[in-house]
């Protein structure tokens, strides 16, 4: 970015700013992924592990709601769903990724709140994965792609949040921050 008044050399991006947003494109890649994984799954075998669950229950009573009948409208629920909460991420990457890119100090701020949030929901999803891998819980079934996902994602949003925050990252947006309140006022401190 440069400045409009000619005072200043333009602006470059730094290169761990620019890999930040190549890791958000990537992310938005990721959540495409994730949803085909979702909508491709084997149903079978999340309703026959739903059915399990449920007849499991001490307060199951078959006479109240049939377990497959459930099982049946709760599958294409949680694949609806979570189609559209895909949407919803890789329109938020794509967002990020722009703004980001763009050097917008509320981007950032924004991108790190969206990171956090995601890196809790991962880390939950690992941790009850985990958890019932050693305690012989039931967990819903996944597949080898959708876990491989499960474990990239918190890894991909650490080093995007660390590359956001970095010394030659903060000195971009502060740099831009300024060029463009100077651009608003008209007028050059220098």
């Amino acid at each position: 970015m440069s400045d409009p008044y000619g005072y200043s050399q333009p602006i470059e991006r730094p290169t761990t700013l620019t890999y930040a947003v190549y890791g958000m494109w990537l992310g938005g890649l990721l959540s495409v992924v994730s949803s085909v994984f979702l909508l491709t799954m084997d149903t079978t075998e999340m309703k026959t592990l739903m059915i399990t669950e449920m007849e499991k229950q001490p307060t199951y009573d078959p006479s109240v709601f049939d377990a497959r009948e459930m099982a049946d409208v709760f599958v294409p629920i949680i694949q609806i769903g979570g189609t559209v909460f895909g949407l919803i991420a890789i329109g938020l990457w794509i967002w990020m990724a722009v703004m980001n890119g763009k050097g917008r100090n509320w981007a950032r701020v924004t991108g790190t709140v969206f990171g956090s949030l995601s890196l809790a929901g991962s880390l939950s999803t690992l941790g009850n994965l985990a958890g019932n891998a050693a305690l012989g819980g039931a967990t819903m079934p996944m597949s080898a792609g959708s876990t491989v996902l499960a474990i990239i994602d918190p890894l991909l949003v650490i080093a995007i949040l660390v590359l956001l925050w970095v010394r030659p990252s903060s000195a971009y947006f502060n740099a831009v921050g300024a060029a463009r309140q100077r651009q608003r006022t008209g007028y050059y401190a220098g």
